[in-house]
């Protein structure tokens, strides 16, 4: 099920000390409550349910259980209430595989919970949310973190000021390893920063977030709040203007993107037979899209590390080779210099590797919502990565 890029990222031998770096999600977690009911409960009356069930939610939360299904090691960041719930959703953290270590616990305060219909007829879902008073995470968490530990950093489009305070330590972090002088020998890699700009609660204060990050995922329900109306409305408002990737889902019409330099690119949707749960998708849509821009990074920095490695053998060669007085060629000294490509975020965001992860983005999300829940998705990721068109 997990690609072999994560495995090794630098050297390609499992038999090595492996650096098995990151993606972290910040944001929220919550209990969602899910009733499957086959319509829509009209006002003041009662109607059983054909399905009930407790899961983990929140877009932060939901975006490391895909991430982790598809093989990537993924960390979430949130606050924890110290409730009730706590063992619960702790519990199917582990189960996911997915790295907790680092979220407050905040005692005194309930669990987020989220009530949820789902009407079965139509696939639609209904949410009620209420956030029990817990508070949102802070700067003060977040530089607890290592940050060498991770490649990419994801954020829920929340609590603009802290998050703003965040990612300045980021780019300073990126911009250290700009400074550094050995890069031969280094294997950092810079942090590429993400935000999803979905909730409308947060209002236009929102786009503040976007001049600081590398990739903008634009949620049909946000573009709403701001008078947009489909996603060329998107790209033509917000994406010419960006300096960075715009990425748009937009349900069944599929999804756009644009690059810095303009460049637009759309995919269709691929919808399952039936359509069954549409709760989540958003997210899986994200965390797929994630994986697939972090997956073309990191093999770009391998290969650039392997060049230098390549540089740096035929240097010594020809160092060692006094006997003919060989010089060391400009090709050498050319391929040597290869810091601005190795520590720039974005470079591996081409043309061709922006159209396969929106398409690869719809495949799965086209295929977790003929799901229930989230069970049976790495099996089916498994199949579309196989495909020639993402190999």
């Amino acid at each position: 099920m997990t690609s072999n890029f994560h495995q090794n990222i630098f050297h390609g031998d499992p038999s090595t000390n492996t650096r098995l770096l990151k993606i972290l999600c910040v944001g929220r977690v919550c209990l969602d409550i899910v009733q499957t009911c086959i319509h829509f409960p009209s006002e003041d009356s009662t109607q059983r349910s054909t399905d009930y069930r407790w899961q983990r939610g929140g877009n932060a939360s939901n975006t490391c259980t895909v991430l982790s299904l598809i093989g990537q090691p993924c960390e979430l960041m949130a606050c924890l209430s110290g409730d009730e719930h706590v063992d619960f959703i702790r519990n199917d953290l582990r189960g996911y595989k997915i790295d907790y270590s680092h979220c407050p616990m905040i005692e005194g305060t309930g669990c987020p919970v989220a009530t949820i219909i789902l009407n079965s007829s139509t696939g639609s879902r209904t949410i009620v949310y209420h956030d029990r008073g817990l508070p949102e995470l802070t700067f003060k968490n977040f530089e607890l973190l290592n940050l060498e530990e991770y490649s990419w950093i994801h954020f829920e489009g929340r609590n603009v000021d802290q998050v703003l305070l965040m990612i300045k330590r980021i780019r300073d972090y990126n911009d250290s390893l700009n400074c550094t002088h050995d890069h031969a020998t280094d294997d950092r890699v810079p942090i590429t920063i993400s935000v999803e700009f979905e909730s409308p609660r947060a209002g236009p204060r929102l786009l503040d977030l976007l001049p600081y990050v590398d990739v903008a995922f634009i949620a049909k329900e946000f573009a709403g709040s701001l008078g947009f109306n489909n996603m060329n409305e998107i790209i033509r408002n917000i994406g010419q203007s960006a300096k960075a990737t715009i990425i748009c889902a937009w349900a069944e019409d599929g999804a756009i993107a644009c690059t810095p330099c303009g460049v637009t690119i759309r995919s269709t949707a691929f919808p399952p037979r039936r359509v069954i749960d549409t709760l989540g998708a958003g997210d899986t849509f994200n965390a797929a899209a994630l994986y697939y821009l972090n997956k073309s990074k990191i093999e770009l920095i391998r290969e650039y590390k392997d060049q230098t490695d390549r540089a740096n053998n035929e240097l010594n060669r020809s160092k060692n080779d006094t006997s003919n007085n060989n010089t060391i060629g400009p090709d050498v000294e050319e391929n040597l210099d290869i810091k601005d490509l190795e520590y720039r975020r974005t470079k591996f965001i081409t043309e061709t590797v922006l159209q396969k992860t929106i398409r690869f983005a719809c495949y799965v999300a086209g295929a977790k919502v003929g799901l229930r829940g989230y069970n049976g998705l790495d099996v089916i990721v498994k199949d579309i990565l196989q495909q020639d068109c993402f190999s």
